[in-house]
């Protein structure tokens, strides 16, 4: 959808603005819209000593005009403060650099900052108030220091942003272990196939592993498992690395969604990084950090949910490696809960569900028969287990921000409890439906594995070379194995072997030993179908031939997100008969 000419002057604010200003979204908040401001803006660098047409702006402070300063300070005190003349300054500042934005703007007409904005239709641009904008969005201005995107830009599926009322956010470090790679792929495949949005950074280790873990849940179950959305710290025209481009091209494929806060045209900056991680902690009801060092953007990510009331959890580590110091450090001041199991995560996401189609007309969706499902159990769904606070939560990311004002009030949590509260809740929970938390999840049915495809036998034949030669079967060693037995296969890379270890890993042809790496599942007829085999035996009398039993089905090694109705049991079996 073509985006109206509010969107428009939204999107000419964030340009001029250049990453969240504080002081932006004061004097917005005090216009009557985003386009009374731009027309403000527009008159003022038209004004004497300002700038003209086609001429650049000289950074010498202004008089901010009546207009754009009862915005200003209309603005602030509907944001609950009363400006004063430090904060006025500071505004005059703030006009300086908006107006060497606009300079660098080819027009000011709508249909020509329609056509740039959106790349002549090939991206789209939404705003608050628009059936895809994701709400959550505003709790990002709950603090007067803080400020939310004033819009979106994006590519792919945009009503993947409101799919899922309670989206789950996976984050950690770029140069993750096996061990972190594993909890953030399996935790992401195993929300999405009940349908939950999968949001992280796009960027390389953990990130990659979540997206591609939504990818192949989508992939097995295309019309009902949730979808992966990559945020950004620069313009659409920047998004990277350049690595990863196949993992975004497959995230598009699997109706996802690339976006950013940032106008065309913006530079990934270091400082915009630690900024784009306050949007993928609210855009979430739930944050995973899978691993992360002690500084690292994935524990400023982790305090940004704390800090905005979002549930956090973190995959405890070897206290002998620093790479788990910050998923462990987490765990001991409280700010997050130890996640102690990558594949149940009924504790983590609410409610099993199909994909949310905000354009479409609501449908009481059918809820799946706890008898049917015993995976459900409750949905935690409860905001009273929201995770306790910190006071030095955000403080990396508030600190790069262009502030309002220097001393912020201190805000509390409405719905903060002690840090044993929530564990003992969540360990309550687990007992309550019958489950004990384990890793390993031994109890789980184990089907037989599907039959693998050519490209899935080529990846298994490489896993087992390099076993057979007593090396760890690790996705490096996978690739340069099958890249030497398939030297004519340009495509094999390290996202391809990445995504077919992810959709293998997901159907059961593969797992994980202790150490992290792969080994293949032998596809041994289940116990159901050697009692069945040894029955028919019986039955045939001594000396008959064996018979062969029926193939089982090809089924996931997961449930589906929306179980499938259970069949009429069969009629039972004569315990006389001729075989």
């Amino acid at each position: 959808m073509e985006p109206n000419d509010e969107t428009i002057a939204r999107a000419t604010l964030a340009h001029c603005m250049d990453g969240p200003d504080a002081m932006m979204y004061a004097a917005l908040k005090g216009a009557p819209s985003a386009r009374v401001l731009v027309e403000a803006l527009m008159e003022r660098r038209g004004a004497p000593g300002a700038a003209g047409e086609g001429d650049s702006y000289e950074p010498v402070r202004q008089d901010p005009g009546r207009e754009l300063k009862d915005m200003f300070m209309v603005g602030a005190a509907r944001w609950g403060k009363r400006a004063d003349k430090e904060d006025l300054d500071r505004f005059r500042d703030a006009l300086v650099r908006w107006m060497q934005r606009m300079d660098l703007l080819p027009s000011m007409r709508p249909d020509a900052l329609r056509s740039l904005f959106t790349w002549d239709g090939s991206s789209w641009l939404i705003a608050p108030g628009q059936p895809c904008w994701p709400d959550q969005l505003g709790d990002l201005s709950e603090r007067i220091s803080w400020a939310s995107p004033l819009c979106l830009w994006g590519r792919g599926d945009e009503t993947a942003l409101v799919s899922c009322e309670a989206p789950l956010a996976i984050v950690g470090s770029r140069g993750v272990n096996d061990y972190g790679r594993e909890v953030a792929h399996s935790v992401a495949a195993h929300a999405a196939l009940r349908g939950h949005l999968i949001v992280s950074g796009g960027a390389y280790g953990t990130d990659a592993a979540a997206h591609w873990g939504a990818i192949a849940a989508a992939e097995r179950y295309p019309d009902r498992a949730g979808r992966t959305v990559a945020v950004f710290a620069g313009g659409l025209d920047h998004i990277g690395p350049q690595r990863n481009r196949e993992l975004f091209d497959r995230i598009l494929g699997a109706s996802g969604a690339l976006v950013t806060e940032m106008s065309p045209g913006t530079i990934p900056e270091a400082r915009r990084f630690l900024l784009r991680n306050r949007v993928i902690a609210a855009l979430a009801r739930t944050v995973v950090v899978a691993q992360a060092r002690l500084r690292s953007g994935a524990i400023n990510t982790a305090m940004w949910g704390a800090d905005l009331g979002r549930e956090v959890y973190a995959a405890p580590g070897l206290v002998t490696e620093a790479s788990h110091a910050g998923c462990n450090s987490l765990i001991h001041d409280g700010v997050a809960v130890i996640l102690v199991d990558h594949e149940d995560v009924t504790e983590l996401c609410h409610a099993d569900h199909q994909p949310r189609d905000p354009q479409a007309e609501p449908q009481d969706e059918p809820s799946p028969d706890p008898a049917n499902d015993p995976a459900n159990g409750t949905s935690a769904t409860d905001t009273g287990d929201a995770g306790p606070n910190t006071t030095n939560a955000g403080e990396t990311a508030q600190a790069s921000q262009d502030t309002l004002w220097q001393a912020a009030p201190e805000s509390s949590h409405p719905l903060e409890e002690p840090p044993g509260v929530k564990p003992a809740k969540a360990a309550s929970r687990r007992l309550a439906r019958g489950r004990i938390p384990s890793t390993k999840a031994a109890s789980r049915p184990k089907p037989v594995p599907p039959k693998p495809t050519d490209d899935q036998q080529i990846v298994l034949t490489a896993i087992r070379s390099c076993r057979r030669r007593g090396m760890r079967a690790g996705e490096d060693e996978i690739g340069a194995a099958a890249r030497k037995a398939h030297p004519q296969r340009a495509e094999i890379g390290p996202a391809w072997v990445a995504g077919q270890l992810g959709s293998m890993e997901l159907c059961g042809l593969i797992v994980r030993d202790e150490s992290g790496a792969f080994k293949p599942v032998e596809r041994v007829p289940s116990k159901a179908a050697s009692q069945a085999q040894a029955a028919v035996q019986t039955a045939s009398g001594p000396g008959a031939l064996p018979v062969a039993p029926e193939p089982a089905a090809s089924e996931p090694a997961l449930e589906p997100a929306i179980p499938e109705p259970s069949p009429e049991p069969a009629a039972p079996t004569p315990a006389t008969g001729s075989a």
